[in-house]
């Protein structure tokens, strides 16, 4: 579940998104989370659950292959047209639900499906159906990374109400995270990070195999 309402429905503008999340430094985030959790190899397949406005194309090799989807037909509309030219970019309209139990071909053996600040947006069922079509989507060898916000036992102040006011409503502990993860994938790991945005903010990145 998303609050869009009030100053928060702006953040649904491709153009406003993409400034708010240039303000706040998630295109370093991004690149620090690609460098040592994505770690893209030449030729690799990548499947973007959520993919928003498509941003994520910008940082891959150009041998890469990218398949991105959205429930937002006007985010995909703007990804397709920014990365228009690009043979090695799919961009999909869809609702997990529905890629879950007909799977495109573009989006199965993938090396690594990401999803990334999409889970707390969604109810645990809605969260579970996301979670299975990545582990149904991912090749023997492949791997998911989750990047979501997280509460904490002991976490600042500031940082607890700046995630309170964001627009998923289901942003979940660090126990919670595990124990819907652990509904999926028999193995994952989880890594507590904070320092990755120019606010003070707390993130988990969850890597899963399935």
């Amino acid at each position: 579940m998303q609050d869009d309402s009030g100053l928060k429905a702006i953040l649904a503008k491709p153009w406003f998104y993409r400034l708010f999340k240039a303000l706040i430094g998630s295109d370093g985030a991004q690149r620090w989370i690609l460098q040592n959790f994505w770690k893209i190899q030449a030729g690799q397949k990548i499947v973007d659950i959520g993919c928003g406005p498509g941003v994520m194309v910008d940082l891959l090799p150009e041998s890469a292959q990218y398949v991105g989807f959205d429930i937002s037909d006007h985010y995909i509309r703007f990804a397709r047209r920014k990365h228009a030219g690009k043979t090695n970019a799919t961009f999909l309209v869809g609702e997990p639900e529905q890629f879950a139990v007909d799977t495109p071909t573009e989006m199965q053996g993938a090396d690594l499906v990401i999803i990334n600040g999409v889970l707390h947006h969604l109810d645990d069922h809605q969260a579970l159906t996301a979670l299975r079509l990545a582990r149904k989507a991912l090749k023997p060898t492949g791997r998911l990374v989750c990047l979501e916000n997280c509460f904490l036992l002991r976490q600042s102040h500031m940082a607890r109400w700046i995630i309170s006011r964001d627009r998923g409503r289901n942003v979940r502990t660090e126990p919670q995270w595990k124990a819907l993860v652990a509904r999926v994938f028999p193995r994952f790991d989880t890594y507590v990070l904070t320092g990755l945005l120019r606010i003070p903010y707390t993130h988990i990145v969850i890597e899963a195999h399935p």
